[in-house]
């Protein structure tokens, strides 16, 4: 029997309270919206290329080829505290070797890369599996809700790095991240996660989780390559706009502040994103509420590459912002609807691999195109045409299957 909203929520709040809170420091979110302040001081200090600077987040997100699924297996062999606070710790010593680099490149590219590899426990596959392990009636609204910490990390984190910055420079930045992980996030979490994840509401032995795929089976659908894909143009898009954003507002003469705050429109963005998106894809076919914002995005891309008002940029901010709210979410929601619970945790880690990769990929890729070209205008105009190419991958899914027949497992498609 399916449990009353009502109830879900009553026994699955904390879920979504601890891993909004432990996404704010995640190996995709945290190195993301915080490299982009560290570009000017490392090239002035070491007289590194940008390019090079943005290359650690290929490290940082790209690893996620095996952070995913080694998150998706510790999940299951060793339970969901462990695997949560042995990644927030791997974090905070990978930003703690950040701070101690002395001007040799492959320093920065270690601390980055692991914070993909020490940090994969605490990536998005752990956390909203454990969330789709506690709701199902709501699941999209708490998953929403759950991984707005992405928007937290988007208005929090880069402020606590300009505070170090101006404190005692960049070295001082990486240390007060550090420590936010470490004496903040890291102690509420081994105190409140649970051991082994939650039974899903109403769940038997028929229940949703006990429904879906396998993995195995998952791999040969043609659903899995378009949802893989459709992820990686998405997140290409937004993976490149993202770190590179601060150094794009700073070279049109904004102050750090001024770009700071921009940023900080993005973060409420996504925030507002991942709540709007939870209550539609509960309600309407959710490759179309995905295509409601990558639209808007696209065009806010095109507007970047024009002289606009500090407003305008703030808006066209918070429009990839939505994008950047849905993404986690909606593939989080998409495998629950088209693969079922069964194998939840390793298809997402399956899955998140296309999406790390193509993350890691970007920053780089723009900071290369902008040190030959000095203009980050392709980029950008590149990135509108990768969100609308995601968007028309996604219509193509067709409706959700129905997991409660057993011959709907045997559909590839």
């Amino acid at each position: 029997m399916t449990a009353t909203a009502g109830a879900e929520w009553r026994r699955g709040w904390p879920s979504v309270a601890l891993t909004a809170l432990g996404l704010t420091c995640a190996p995709a979110t945290l190195p993301v919206y915080t490299l982009g302040l560290f570009v000017a001081p490392l090239s002035a200090e070491f007289l590194w290329s940008r390019a090079a600077i943005q290359a650690a987040i290929l490290f940082s997100t790209g690893l996620g080829l095996v952070g995913g699924p080694l998150a998706g297996w510790l999940v299951r062999r060793y339970g969901l505290r462990l695997t949560v606070v042995s990644g927030l710790a791997g974090m905070a010593l990978s930003l703690l070797l950040g701070a101690a680099m002395s001007g040799w490149l492959w320093q920065l590219y270690l601390a980055y890369g692991l914070m993909s590899l020490l940090g994969a426990g605490a990536n998005a596959v752990s956390w909203s599996t454990y969330v789709a392990a506690s709701f199902e009636r709501s699941r999209g609204l708490a998953l929403g809700l759950a991984l707005s910490g992405t928007g937290l990390s988007a208005m929090l984190m880069p402020r606590i790095a300009e505070a170090g910055l101006e404190q005692g420079g960049w070295r001082s930045a990486y240390l007060a991240l550090a420590a936010f992980v470490a004496l903040a996030v890291l102690p509420l979490c081994a105190v409140f996660v649970p051991r082994g994840m939650p039974e899903t509401p109403g769940g038997d032995g028929s229940s949703a989780q006990a429904r879906g795929m396998d993995v195995s089976h998952v791999v040969r659908t043609g659903r899995f390559w378009l949802i893989g894909l459709s992820s990686a143009c998405i997140y290409m898009a937004v993976g490149g706009l993202i770190p590179n954003l601060v150094p794009a507002l700073t070279d049109r003469g904004m102050s750090a502040a001024q770009a700071v705050g921009v940023m900080g429109s993005m973060g409420a963005a996504i925030i507002a994103g991942r709540l709007a998106v939870g209550i539609l894809v509960d309600r309407l076919w959710a490759p179309l509420v995905a295509l409601i914002v990558l639209v808007p995005a696209a065009i806010g891309c095109l507007l970047l590459n024009t002289a606009q008002p500090l407003l305008v940029y703030s808006l066209c901010a918070a429009s990839i912002g939505l994008v950047t709210g849905m993404e986690f979410d909606m593939l989080a929601f998409l495998i629950g609807r088209y693969f079922g619970l069964r194998d939840y945790a390793r298809i997402y880690g399956r899955l998140y691999m296309f999406l790390a990769v193509s993350a890691g990929i970007a920053p780089m890729t723009f900071g290369a195109i902008y040190d030959r070209t000095h203009s980050y205008a392709m980029p950008i105009y590149a990135a509108a045409a990768l969100l609308l190419a995601g968007g028309a991958m996604l219509l193509l899914l067709r409706r959700y299957p129905d997991l409660s027949d057993p011959a709907a497992e045997t559909v590839a498609a």
